[in-house]
């Protein structure tokens, strides 16, 4: 679990329906973005309901090949789209160590305009990780396309 200061949001492992009702993790969260390869099943999507809680479906893999970034792209809409709307927000795989923290550094590098340092096997952070492991696309040309995207557009 990782929380940050830049927005109301945390990374995450994959929630259970027990989990949902613990205070300090999900309580008051408003938003979910799934970045797990599986989707909810009914009875935890009737829970996240229950609580109030929106979400956005938008799976990665970290199998070698996968290519991450339309899913980023409408992760990150959904991102900013909830924190216009003021919600707390957590992004979630399954564990919430690798892809969970790609989509937050991304979204970071959005609203603040910088990478985020959170160091991952020798790389600056996950982000960077996932660039030199073929997920996303290489750093310059990504850093381009979330500037495009980007929150601070003039």
């Amino acid at each position: 679990m990782k929380t940050y200061t830049f927005a109301p949001i945390s990374a995450r492992e994959y929630p259970t329906v027990k989990l949902l009702d613990h205070p300090y993790i999900w309580g008051g969260v408003q938003f979910s973005l799934n970045v797990s390869e599986k989707p909810y099943s009914p009875e935890l999507e009737a829970a996240m309901a229950a609580h109030g809680i929106e979400w956005a479906f938008c799976p990665v893999s970290e199998a070698d090949g996968a290519l991450w970034w339309d899913s980023l792209e409408k992760g990150l809409k959904a991102l900013e789209s909830a924190q216009k709307a003021g919600k707390k927000m957590i992004v979630h795989c399954d564990f919430g160590n690798n892809r969970s923290r790609s989509f937050v550094e991304a979204f970071h590098y959005m609203v603040i305009g910088r990478q985020l340092e959170d160091e991952y096997k020798g790389e600056i952070n996950h982000l960077a990780y996932n660039c030199k492991a073929g997920h996303l696309p290489p750093m310059e040309e990504l850093e381009s396309k979330l500037r495009d995207l980007s929150l601070k557009k003039p």
